[in-house]
């Protein structure tokens, strides 16, 4: 399953980057999981910020704190922004993949 979430929270989030207006995009593990149609029970999101901390220690996301929780940002600088936006199709979900592992 949690290799299942990983494809699918990574869909996601170059989802979000394709479809950015802006120079960034902020989100949170129930974003993301809402985003993928996945289920927002505590496991399910549990795995989904399990991907989105394994990007952030590559240094392709970073974290945006608030007061109340977490959200995670990705800027245009980023290497995973420039990854996505470059290909101008879906991400190259294997390349993230492998960068992530």
């Amino acid at each position: 399953m949690s290799a299942n979430v990983e494809r699918i929270a990574l869909e996601a989030v170059s989802e979000l980057i394709i479809k950015a207006r802006g120079s960034c995009v902020t989100f949170t593990p129930k974003r993301i999981a809402r985003l993928a149609g996945l289920d927002t029970k505590p496991v399910t999101l549990s795995v989904v910020k399990y991907v989105l901390e394994r990007l952030r220690s590559k240094g392709l996301i970073d974290i945006w704190d608030s007061k109340r929780r977490t959200r995670y940002i990705v800027t245009k600088e980023s290497p995973l922004w420039k990854m996505i936006r470059n290909r101008k199709a879906k991400a190259p979900l294997a390349d993230i993949a492998l960068i992530i592992r």
